[in-house]
């Protein structure tokens, strides 16, 4: 579990680290960096490794399954935290999530019955106030009740990935198995008096350092961990709808929708805020909330609108420049690593959301281009998601070292963006690209910034990333149109 989105680093003294890591990972590197000659699809899916990590736990004459979080190389055992325990509902719930979208998308009945489980689980760290406590302390299923991470105090980011998860498994599960599916959505309807309690302030808004955010969502102005939660209140929208559930759709996403700064050419570069303190990739699954709720008609139109924005700026910039980790509001400064796969997925998925909400094939194609960081084409040229044993390894640390540990946030994430992207074939075909370096180009006397991705397998293929900053705007050209451009640009 990795609550600000890094994961654990390696218990290695630091000479001897650097010496073990460059040995796995050349060992990993001889098994995985090979990525697959052919359009991947579904078939790049693999979930042995999160089924791996999961663990069967009998409980009050019931089976409940845990995810554990951690796994260290080489042999990928698993790890507990003796502040922490041994499994958390953050992982839990975004596990219950990818299984769930397994069964829906292949009709494979042993997710479903993961994901039931799963969401077992998820209820039984419940408080009577309705909100979530986090971890679990063992395979008793003793709840941490005292961790300022595992806490039930207020709608926490736990809670939201329990609404999250528990909201899909109300809509998955409501033909195949309508008892958890109750379930479920009774578990959710029990936390929605501290979300009006939230929305209470709704239109309420504050500066900070020129900028002006709403007091609305988690923490107040988390449009982060507010994201998460909508995605949980969406899905349940759509099993059970009720007036008052689509107010609360609105008005979240309203505040998400509100904060973007910048523009393509100038700090922060048009993306979503996490927060007051600026912009991180990991959670800031804004595009993915705001894109679904408009695609189901659960949002206004300014919502679908700032999707698109952050997706022509700050997401395009990404694919071309590189991707980020985080960017720092105060000091206007961006660092590049650790890159995780948590900072990967919601862009990727987003992008795949905003190609179901408009159709536009443009949003399959960047969603292709953005999942290629998991086969290799990253600063490491390290297949992040394994294809022989499903494992995520849990992140690049500079373009040359990763670190090979396959916990449960790695592995979930990579799983959930391969099930995403790989349902389209306007989207798979790309997920094996590989890039060039970015340049500048002169074109009809404009400075072009770009980016030229050419596609693996028995169909290849070019895709050519273009960032306009005079125009503040950029576009993806394939086939002819890249192939004029290209000739144009005289690459």
């Amino acid at each position: 579990m990795t609550f600000f989105g890094l994961e654990r680093p390696l218990r290695l003294p630091a000479v001897l680290g650097l010496v073990l890591v460059a040995v796995v990972l050349a060992g990993c590197a001889a098994r995985v960096a090979s990525p697959p000659d052919r359009d991947p699809g579904l078939g790049s899916v693999n979930l042995a490794h999160l089924d791996f990590l999961g663990e069967d736990v009998p409980l009050g004459g019931d089976t409940l399954r845990i995810i554990h979080i951690y796994a260290d190389a080489p042999d990928f055992r698993f790890v507990g935290d003796a502040d922490e325990g041994f499994a958390c509902v953050d992982d839990a719930a975004r596990a219950a999530v990818v299984y769930l979208r397994h069964f829906e998308t292949t009709g494979t009945q042993s997710s479903r019955l993961k994901a039931v489980r799963l969401l077992r689980f998820v209820r039984h760290m419940q408080a009577e106030s309705g909100l979530f406590y986090n971890f679990a302390w063992d395979s008793s299923l003793r709840i941490n009740t005292e961790h300022q991470n595992s806490v039930a105090v207020e709608v926490s980011w736990w809670t939201a990935r329990a609404v999250w998860a528990l909201g899909e498994g109300a809509r998955v599960l409501r033909t195949s198995d309508p008892a958890e599916a109750a379930a479920a959505e009774a578990a959710v309807r029990r936390v929605e008096p501290h979300l009006d309690r939230l929305l209470a302030h709704y239109g309420e808004m504050a500066d900070e350092d020129g900028r002006s955010f709403p007091q609305w969502l988690l923490y107040e102005t988390a449009a982060d961990a507010t994201s998460e939660l909508t995605l949980g209140l969406i899905a349940l929208q759509r099993a059970a709808p009720t007036p008052e559930g689509a107010t609360r759709i609105r008005q979240f996403t309203d505040g998400m929708a509100r904060l973007r700064f910048g523009n393509l050419s100038e700090f922060p570069y048009g993306g979503h805020a996490s927060w007051t303190g600026g912009w991180h990739g990991w959670g800031n699954s804004q595009t993915m909330a705001l894109a679904q709720a408009a695609r189901f008609g659960f949002a206004d139109p300014e919502a679908l609108a700032s999707a698109q924005a952050e997706a022509s700026t700050l997401y395009a910039r990404l694919l071309v420049e590189g991707v980020l980790h985080e960017m720092t509001y105060a000091t206007g400064e961006s660092r590049r690593f650790d890159q995780i796969a948590y900072d990967v997925r919601p862009m990727a998925v987003g992008l795949v959301r905003l190609f179901e909400a408009t159709g536009d094939p443009r949003y399959a194609t960047l969603a292709g281009l953005a999942a290629s960081w998991f086969t290799g084409n990253n600063p490491a040229g390290v297949v992040m998601a394994d294809p022989a044993n499903g494992r995520g390894y849990d992140g690049i640390r500079d373009s040359t070292l990763i670190n090979p540990n396959a916990g449960a946030e790695s592995t979930l994430e990579a799983q959930m963006t391969l099930l995403e992207v790989g349902q389209y074939p306007e989207a798979a075909r790309w997920m094996t690209a590989r890039a060039t370096a970015p340049r500048n180009v002169t074109v009809d006397g404009r400075t072009l910034r770009i980016r030229v991705f050419t596609a693996a397998g028995p169909r290849p293929d070019r895709a050519v990333v273009v960032l306009d900053p005079a125009a503040n705007t950029s576009r993806v050209l394939t086939g002819s149109d890249a192939a004029r451009f290209m000739s144009t640009a005289r690459l």
